[in-house]
């Protein structure tokens, strides 16, 4: 697989999240078993239809760079910090919140993973 396919697939996979993210409701975290983790609260819907806002403008960045990557490295890069603040803070909150493992540490191992791939596909 080339480096601008596994990124374009990784930028889609993004969009599809956020997307996600902006129709989820109740129903949709039952059918990831994690229905006690909904709120109905407006400023929980609120932050979390942003999120799938900011995680859909991540796809975006990507998808533009997997058109040219040598071009855009620079995005790819910010990407790769951006995603290892969000490996940082994924982790550490969940710790301090005491979340059990199940619900932050697949976030932060995903956004190490992602990681590994951009350096891979910016790298020369």
């Amino acid at each position: 697989m080339t480096k601008k396919r596994l990124l374009l697939i990784i930028s889609l996979l993004f969009m599809l999240g956020g997307i996600g993210r902006l129709v989820a409701n109740e129903s949709v975290f039952r059918i990831f078993a994690m229905e006690h983790l909904w709120s109905g609260e407006p400023f929980f819907i609120y932050i979390f239809k942003l999120l799938g806002v900011f995680v859909i403008w991540m796809g975006i960045l990507l998808f533009v760079s997997s058109r040219d990557v040598i071009r855009y490295r620079g995005i790819i890069r910010g990407s790769i910090l951006g995603l290892l603040l969000f490996f940082v803070v994924s982790l550490l909150t969940g710790l301090s919140v005491g979340l059990k493992l199940q619900y932050f540490l697949v976030d932060s191992i995903f956004s190490l993973i992602l990681v590994l791939l951009l350096y891979i596909i910016q790298k020369d």
